[in-house]
């Protein structure tokens, strides 16, 4: 019996940790309001546990050369709204270097290169975000 309880407990534990990105096409905040983007604290190796952690949302024309406080180079995974487009730079003031990203899913920032030897994972210091 004891056995049983465990196992059953084991899932439950495992529900917090686990986490799905958002889909493009249906991106809104608590309050229904459409978002540009949604950037995620964390990101995972399995797609299905990426966009984890605190997320900070952006909307239509959002403008920040400089991130909110907490946020600098926090930013592992992000989803883009469908007809929406986020520019990213590495340095505030909207310097350094910089990437586009259309509508979709960002799983692994990892996985896009920042100059030569770097990538966008914890790299994101300020952002602009478009919708059509």
């Amino acid at each position: 019996m004891k056995l049983l309880c465990s196992a059953l407990l084991v899932p439950f534990f495992f529900v917090g940790l686990l986490a799905e990105c958002p889909s493009p096409a249906n991106l809104v905040n608590a309050q229904g309001e459409k978002l540009c983007t949604r950037m995620f604290e964390h990101s995972n190796v399995y797609f299905d546990q990426s966009c984890g952690g605190d997320f900070l949302d952006a909307k239509d024309g959002d403008d920040f050369p400089y991130m909110p406080i907490g946020w600098g180079n926090k930013i592992s995974s992000l989803v883009v709204a469908n007809r929406c487009t986020l520019k990213v730079w590495s340095a505030t003031g909207k310097s350094g270097n910089n990437r586009t990203f259309n509508s979709g899913v960002v799983y692994h920032l990892k996985d896009y290169a920042n100059g030569l030897f770097g990538d966008w994972n914890d790299a994101i210091s300020s952002y602009y975000c478009t919708c059509t």
